[in-house]
């Protein structure tokens, strides 16, 4: 439980440093911002508390905008994603007993659902993020694009960063 609770710490921190410090300042394509941060989230153990996932969202959330000069906005949709998350993980484990200090991945999940849970995560949160970010039915290609965008690279990172720090159990 000790060696859980520093994991999380650690990657908590290597995933703000790495979002605020190098992937707030890449746009692709004026489209396309990785948000890897998310993994935080989706990484914490299956038997975490409710009030913790939460608490732990709106930290990373914050953290984040302090750091990026963001109006609430990272807090905001932490939060709603940590609020969705059993709801999410539930659909998405299969038969894993849910009562384990398992975390999701690749190796515990299998691809399909690890992917699908994944995915579902990433494009709430990114859809979330962009329409309050912009804000204008104006811009709602710019708010869909964006979203879709953003979530295929982010999705890709946090799969290929699974498959190379979480070991596959054959």
């Amino acid at each position: 439980m000790i060696k859980d609770i520093i994991i999380s710490i650690i990657q908590f921190l290597i995933l703000d440093f790495c979002q605020i410090f190098l992937l707030n300042n890449i746009y692709f394509l004026g489209f396309i911002n990785p948000m890897i941060y998310i993994w935080f989230i989706i990484l914490l153990p299956f038997v975490t508390p409710k009030w913790l996932v939460l608490l732990s969202s709106f930290l990373l959330g914050v953290s984040i905008d302090i750091f990026s000069a963001d109006t609430g906005i990272n807090a905001f949709v932490c939060v709603f994603v940590g609020f969705l998350r059993p709801a999410l993980l539930n659909a998405f484990s299969g038969n894993i007993d849910n009562t384990s200090y398992l975390r999701p991945s690749l190796s515990s999940l299998g691809f399909k659902n690890f992917f699908f849970f994944t995915a579902s995560t990433v494009f709430i949160h990114h859809l979330l993020y962009f329409a309050i970010d912009i804000f204008s039915f104006a811009e709602i290609m710019q708010i869909l694009a964006r979203t879709l965008l953003s979530s295929v690279v982010t999705i890709i990172l946090i799969l290929l960063l699974d498959m190379i720090f979480f070991k596959r159990s054959e």
